[in-house]
């Protein structure tokens, strides 16, 4: 027991520490080795729990990602906790005593030792009588100190990752004049001169960039859902990512043909390809389908209200409706898998999305 104990306590200490390396320090989502599992099992018990009329799902699940980023702190600092009082445990008596009185020796004590030197610089009433425990000693308040300022440093970026989603999020609800319609957003960037368009598209392709990258960098941003639908992560992706299939099969080639082939129009459309693939990664691919999300009809339908909605507000579309609905329903099938389990893995409706 001597040795098993600590030798069990120094796996769950590494356990730890290279999980908050690989969580914080080298952030990107294929690189965890507890925090995905970690959010992917709470998340399925949130869900689990959201079952129900929609407005006790919407609320239930918004606490979805602050209660994760909780869990999985807590995860840290108790492996830390256990992993060095399973270390210290054989010394208490011996190598660690009391300053006054017997010693205990129960693990009650060793992890209040643990505990005590990783939550501050000192001993307390506990104090190493040989090199190698007052070495520990020193390096577990040093482990302690430097996690707690990287949990924080964490905590802090994770949030500001999410004000900038939430802030893309709002603007792109309120360019479609609040109808999360993507048609009237594209009619609206069209509405004002070729220059104005090329510098909407392109804005509108560096906060997608960004956000891909939020999420390579912090994966726990995938869970935090609020109850408001426009500020879903789903809905983001499917304004971005059908904003710019209208772009190329709706609007006239010969008056927009340079925006379509325009870099900003590239960026949109394969940011957008890029965000759906890393995120599903991250998502449950057992996820079943609904009968809605491959309803190629109703995509039709999509693209014929499209084309009503650039005319009335005499944006020039497509000489050739009939080809551009079939490209159009192409490069749909391109992104509806990836967008539909997103949809389902989040907990939404397709109506809540789009319309």
């Amino acid at each position: 027991m001597a040795v098993l104990l600590p030798l069990i306590g120094t796996v769950l200490v590494l356990t730890a520490l290279v999980d908050i390396f690989l969580t914080v320090l080298h952030p990107r989502s294929e690189s965890n080795l507890l925090s995905i599992p970690v959010a992917k099992f709470l998340w399925c018990g949130f869900r689990w729990l959201a079952q129900g009329p929609p407005k006790r799902r919407d609320r239930i699940l918004s606490y979805g990602g602050p209660t994760i980023v909780v869990a999985l702190i807590g995860v840290w600092v108790l492996l830390l906790l256990v992993g060095f009082a399973l270390i210290v445990w054989p010394a208490l008596g011996t190598g660690i005593v009391a300053e006054q009185g017997n010693t205990p020796t129960d693990f009650a004590t060793a992890l209040y030792y643990a505990g005590f030197s990783l939550g501050t610089l000192g001993t307390g009433d506990l104090v190493p009588q040989t090199a190698p425990y007052r070495l520990l000693m020193v390096l577990k308040s040093l482990l302690g100190f430097s996690v707690f300022t990287l949990v924080l440093s964490y905590v802090l970026s994770v949030y500001n990752a999410l004000t900038s989603r939430n802030t893309f999020a709002l603007s792109l609800h309120h360019r479609t004049a609040d109808t999360a319609d993507s048609a009237v957003l594209l009619a609206r960037l069209a509405a004002g001169n070729d220059a104005s368009l090329y510098h909407d598209i392109s804005d509108i392709a560096k906060d997608l960039t960004s956000l891909l990258e939020f999420n390579n960098s912090y994966p726990l941003l995938l869970y935090f859902r609020y109850r408001q639908t426009y500020y879903a992560l789903p809905r983001i992706v499917y304004l971005a990512i059908d904003t710019a299939t209208l772009i190329n099969c709706a609007l006239n080639a010969d008056r927009y043909g340079a925006v379509a082939e325009a870099s900003g129009a590239a960026e949109l459309w394969y940011g957008s390809i890029h965000l759906m693939k890393e995120l599903d990664q991250s998502i449950d691919s057992r996820a079943k389908f609904l009968p809605h999300d491959y309803a190629e009809p109703l995509w039709r339908e999509h693209y014929d209200h499209a084309l009503e909605v650039l005319n009335q507000n005499g944006i020039k579309t497509t000489d050739i409706p009939l080809s551009g609905a079939q490209s159009y329903l192409s490069m749909r099938h391109q992104w509806a898998p990836y967008l539909a389990k997103l949809i389902k893995h989040m907990g939404y409706l397709p109506s809540q999305i789009y319309r």
